[in-house]
């Protein structure tokens, strides 16, 4: 149940419950004050006495005389009825004229006689007395009451007292139900916020794989889900910090290794100029030279250095095309094929695609391609190597695999295989296996391109390079667009 709806039950039921209770606390006082008192009818309640009470009863024994005037049977009557209420100061009695026929006791009120002399029903209330006549037949019935005021004061002083007793039980009504519906309404938000309130001082302490568990269904279910959600966000969050302070680490390292191998080559042989060892023209040559390849290693590494940095950021302006990737790799592999029978790697195209597009900026393209198979001829461990590449499709990528007949890598390394500077040389003493950014570089930008890319071992030994490209519905006409 919500707490919206919580609170509106609880505001009805602070309405309802004390009326309810208090009309039921008061119908039963009522029963018991009758049942005490003996007045049951409305008009005995309105004047707080028995005298009034008794008259409808009279009027039945007048009825009932008026058609047997026996006078044992009126006797009979008489004196049950005064057995039950003389002790009251209430008697009955019966008159012909003005004489008294029964009982033989007098009846002593003050306004006795100027009852006698009325006629039809009358009733007259004076001071303590009250008195009720009536004819039935040739006799006069009396109703006589001497002690009426008592009897309405006692009826103020139960009335007083029954007011004081609902009163006190209303307010005992009210604050039980306050405090009943108040618990009722206050568990359902405590509870979630002390669940909350815990969750936070988990995430404060630095546990970060903590989650809410909440089963209720209302307006902290949401609040629990987005709460695991910041949660999982900042547990990616701190690990993606920890796993960018180890790259900048790394990165630091690789440069300051990768950059001072050439410089100290350079400087080396500038000192060997300096201090004549260079004595001949051939050798002086010689040292130029070298001190120009290495100069153009720093300039290489500074330049994919470059070329990271803004694929990192995004900022580097990719040239995207509609281009037929069969076509494509073709024309790039045949355009390869002597260049690197030259340096040891036969590259073959095993399996291809027809009228497949993707959008892709060529010169990238290229430049992943060209990386993958520099890596093959850095490791390669044959004096001749072979890389087969294979293009295939399904229903909405195009996969191209590259695979060599290398010594692979060990299944630790393949997920690190793409981080910057990394190579399966740790301790960086072969500066001819590559700078760590080739395969880097070739992840920023295939996923630029919108793909994906990833490295596994071949069972019959070797690496394979998967790449993945969203490829375009159909043949389209192509179409350039300069992405800055």
């Amino acid at each position: 149940m919500s707490i919206k709806r919580r609170l509106f039950i609880s505001n009805i039921l602070m309405l309802v419950m004390p009326i309810l209770l208090t009309i039921l606390m008061s119908f039963c006082l009522l029963l018991i004050f009758m049942g005490i008192t003996g007045i049951h009818d409305m008009r005995s309640l309105k004047y707080g006495n028995l005298f009034n009470s008794l008259i409808d009863e009279v009027d039945t024994l007048s009825v009932k005389w008026s058609q047997n005037n026996e006078i044992p049977t009126i006797r009979s009557d008489i004196d049950h009825f005064n057995n039950q209420y003389n002790a009251e100061g209430i008697s009955l009695a019966i008159y012909k004229g003005k004489d008294q026929l029964y009982p033989q006791t007098a009846v002593s009120n003050s306004v006795l006689d100027i009852a006698l002399a009325q006629d039809g029903k009358y009733s007259l209330i004076r001071d303590n007395d009250a008195i009720y006549r009536l004819r039935t037949g040739e006799y006069t019935v009396i109703l006589s009451d001497t002690n009426f005021t008592n009897y309405r004061r006692d009826a103020f002083g139960f009335h007083f007292y029954l007011g004081i007793v609902i009163f006190t039980f209303l307010i005992a009504v009210v604050f039980l139900t306050n405090r009943i519906l108040t618990r009722f309404v206050f568990r359902s938000i405590i509870t979630p916020i002390e669940t909350l309130v815990h969750g936070v001082h988990q995430i404060r302490d630095g546990n970060l794989t903590y989650r809410i568990k909440y089963d209720k269904n209302d307006e902290f279910t949401s609040v629990c889900l987005d709460f695991n959600e910041m949660a999982g966000r900042l547990s990616e969050m701190v690990n993606a910090r920890q796993k960018d302070e180890t790259n900048r680490r790394e990165l630091i390292a690789g440069i300051s290794h990768d950059l001072r191998t050439p410089l100290t080559s350079i400087k080396a042989y500038i000192e060997g100029i300096e201090k004549g060892i260079a004595s001949t023209p051939q050798v002086r040559k010689r040292y130029l030279e070298t001190i120009k390849s290495k100069t153009h290693d720093l300039e290489y590494i500074i330049n994919q250095l470059f070329l990271f940095s803004k694929l990192d950021i995004g900022e580097f302006p990719f040239r995207l095309e509609q281009i037929d990737i069969g076509k494509e790799l073709s024309s790039l592999i045949a355009g390869h094929i002597k260049e690197y029978e030259e340096k040891g790697l036969t590259i073959s195209l095993i399996q291809n695609v027809q009228n497949v597009y993707v959008e892709i900026d060529v010169v990238q393209f290229r430049n992943v391609i060209h990386n993958v198979l520099e890596n093959s001829v850095k490791y390669k461990i044959k004096e001749h190597a072979a890389t087969k590449i294979a293009c295939r499709e399904n229903d909405t990528h195009v996969l191209i695999t590259l695979t060599d007949n290398g010594p692979g890598v060990s299944e630790e390394a393949i997920e690190q295989l793409f981080d910057v500077f990394y190579r399966s040389d740790l301790s960086r003493k072969n500066p001819s296996k590559g700078s760590g950014l080739g395969l880097a570089i070739t992840e920023k930008i295939i996923e630029r391109l919108g793909g994906e890319i990833k490295a596994e071992n071949v069972p019959d030994g070797g690496l394979a390079i998967v790449i993945t490209l969203p490829k375009l519905k159909g043949e389209e006409n192509v179409k350039k667009n300069i992405d800055y």
